[in-house]
């Protein structure tokens, strides 16, 4: 059975009532909805839920052994259009004809992701075009509906409310199916977000995969009890040359970071193997050496292991059993871990950290609304490491999907902070953050990395040309730049056994394991050894600086990568900048810009304020500072003390 008629207004109850349900004030009632909708993932988060309930309502309701549930996405960047295609349950006439006026949803709010009746008004009225059609249940159409957005944002009553107009679907994969719906939008207009879909950077299927499992319903959160298969998808991309590409048989599930970051270790494994230990009468302390310098550590909590925190009093913890609410926590060793993934593993455009620290709230396995800030009261830097997700079961979000009454947001709150706090404490067992650049895929091949090291020492050598230093040969032994905080300590080791940098004396490493090492200033005869000179020595102190010889009393020295790295236990509390004296690092890196100013020692400018041979930088607030000596910066100055001098003025002057 077809369609019996090929046009007809959405917004009539039936073809049989004589009059309009759209009046005026039901026109402003759509205009608030789409007020609600301001994410630039909302359109995109409408109809893969309503295709997932599709599916999920053919498995569970006509029980067909041989069903496999099915989406078909599209990302269309030349057409500007977005199209998904379910083999599902498909919708019965009367549903079809009603479905897209507000508040009309088939939905029970429990077993599927959403209920109020919105979503579609939304898709309809939203955008200027939209194509949907549906198979099954002795039912048949495709139609099109144009202007929608159009109508509603016309206030002079000039704009005729759109029809459903009968229409052919070109959707290869609704074509072929005997049951389904399809449907597809295109982007464009004064106030569809996002208004083209280049905004996201993202021109292949891995990247938008990326996207849509970690921004959008895709990316499906199971709770414990659920062991069904997880729906496969087909998402297809074609680029603005009109090239096609597909990626096939995915699974619909987010992306979990453990999942994605190499050297993550599950908290209950550990935990399990302390508990091994203490059964065989052991020190649960001698753990494995697998259980360290690890990128992350991460758990899944039940609604029973919730229960237990001790920051819930007893009503939040009845919403914890109401709701049977349960959550992931994800804690990494550094935050630049999320710069990686989203730069490097999904290619996405710089900076974007399309996965990141924070709490992400979920419903029905369907994720709601942005992240939100974790509300630490100390160890503030631990938010941006800490990725939590809590989801409810049966909760009640806002229109549009943004959020949730202040209670379940508030208790929400509660076990991230509880999470947080939980997963901090085994920090120990994680990477040191030197901020360095980090590699979270999974460790190459001896061969693969012997020959990256050598494109690294062929692309970034490492160059002294200062005739002044390593004479006879003048050439240093360290032959690329670091990539890593042992190739930092490394070079300035070869700088202070090479005496281009003078006066510091290494002492044993920290006992106590929260600090590098202990070194001393000393100054001994001859003390012109120390006296600057441009030509000569160019890291040296004016004259007036030492009249004697001087030995130090022990002072705390800390290597980096970067000054990043040391910024982010500053932030954590895992280290005291009063502690601090020096700082080794290759670069100064940016984050210090936030609570520091800079005085660079390498501004000629600025020679008088250098206390040590050596130092390059003082990073200070008004009532304290540590010395900095950044490796990469000193090399290119001793390479051309004067070729620097802008830079040098341009970049920490007035900063």
């Amino acid at each position: 059975m077809t369609e019996k008629n090929t046009t007809w207004d959405p917004l009539y109850t039936s073809e049989d009532v004589g009059t309009e349900i759209i009046s005026a004030g039901q026109k402003r009632q759509i205009a608030n909805i789409l007020k609600s909708y301001v994410g630039n993932y909302d359109a995109f988060s409408e109809l893969i839920q309503n295709a997932m309930d599709a599916v999920d309502r053919r498995r569970r309701e006509l029980r067909e052994t041989s069903y496999k549930p099915h989406l078909w996405l599209t990302i269309d960047l030349k057409e500007n259009s977005f199209s998904i295609t379910d083999n599902g349950v498909g919708f019965k006439e009367q549903e079809f004809r009603s479905f897209l006026a507000p508040n009309i949803s088939f939905k029970d709010g429990i077993r599927t992701r959403g209920n109020k009746g919105v979503g579609a008004t939304y898709i309809a009225y939203g955008f200027d075009y939209m194509q949907f059609g549906t198979k099954g249940n002795g039912h048949e159409f495709t139609g099109l509906i144009k202007g929608g957005r159009d109508w509603v944002e016309d206030h002079n009553g000039i704009v005729t409310r759109p029809m459903v107009v009968a229409s052919k679907s070109t959707d290869e994969a609704f074509i072929s199916l005997e049951r389904g719906s399809t449907f597809k939008i295109k982007f464009g207009g004064k106030s569809t977000r996002p208004k083209d879909l280049s905004w996201y950077g993202a021109t292949t299927p891995e990247q938008w995969l990326y996207l849509l499992l970690l921004k959008t319903p895709l990316g499906s959160i199971p709770f414990s009890e659920d062991k069904s298969e997880p729906i496969k998808f087909t998402l297809t991309v074609i680029n603005k040359s009109s090239k096609s590409s597909a990626i096939n048989d995915v699974d619909a599930r987010y992306i979990f970071p453990h999942n994605k970051i190499a050297s993550s270790v599950d908290l209950k494994e550990i935990l399990a193997y302390q508990k091994k230990l203490s059964d065989q009468g052991k020190d649960m302390s001698k753990l494995p050496t697998k259980y360290f310098k690890l990128h992350g550590i991460y758990e899944f909590y039940l609604t029973e292991e919730l229960e237990k925190f001790r920051n819930l009093d007893d009503d939040e913890k009845q919403l914890i059993k109401d709701f049977s609410i349960e959550a992931y926590g994800y804690f990494v060793y550094s935050t630049s871990v999320w710069d990686q993934l989203n730069d490097v593993t999904a290619k996405l455009r710089k900076g974007f950290r399309v996965l990141r620290g924070g709490l992400q709230l979920a419903n029905n396995q369907m994720l709601q609304g942005e992240q939100i800030v974790i509300p630490l009261t100390s160890n503030t830097g631990y938010q941006n490491q800490s990725h939590v997700i809590v989801q409810f079961k049966g909760a009640d979000p806002d229109l549009g999907r943004k959020g949730f009454q202040p209670e379940l947001k508030d208790v929400a709150e509660k076990i991230a902070v509880g999470i947080v706090n939980r997963l901090k404490v085994w920090r120990n067992q994680l990477k040191s953050d030197s901020g360095e650049k980090v590699d979270i895929e999974k460790e190459a091949s001896l061969h693969d990395w012997v020959k990256e090291q050598e494109r690294h020492e062929e692309k970034c050598p490492l160059v002294l040309t200062n005739k002044n230093f390593f004479a006879p040969i003048n050439e240093i032994s360290v032959t690329s730049t670091p990539r890593s905080e042992q190739d930092v300590i490394v070079l300035f080791n070869q700088l202070v056994a090479g005496g281009v940098i003078r006066g510091l004396k290494l002492l044993s490493t920290s006992q106590t394991q929260q600090y590098d090492g202990l070194f001393k200033y000393v100054i001994k005869e001859p003390l012109g050894n120390h006296v600057f000179d441009k030509e000569l020595n160019p890291l040296g102190v004016q004259e007036m600086h030492h009249t004697k010889e001087l030995t130090s009393s022990p002072k705390v020295l800390e290597y980096k990568y970067s000054i990043d790295g040391l910024i982010a236990e500053f932030e954590n509390g895992e280290k005291k900048e009063k502690d601090i004296h020096l700082a080794v690092a290759w670069d100064l890196g940016s984050a210090w810009r936030k609570n520091y100013e800079a005085t660079s020692l390498l501004d000629l400018d600025n020679i008088h304020q250098r206390d040590f041979h050596g130092l390059t930088h003082i990073l200070h607030t008004s009532t304290s500072k540590f010395y900095v000596i950044a490796l990469k910066e000193l090399i290119d100055y001793l390479n051309d003390v004067d070729g620097v001098q802008a830079y040098q003025q341009n970049t920490y002057t007035d900063s």
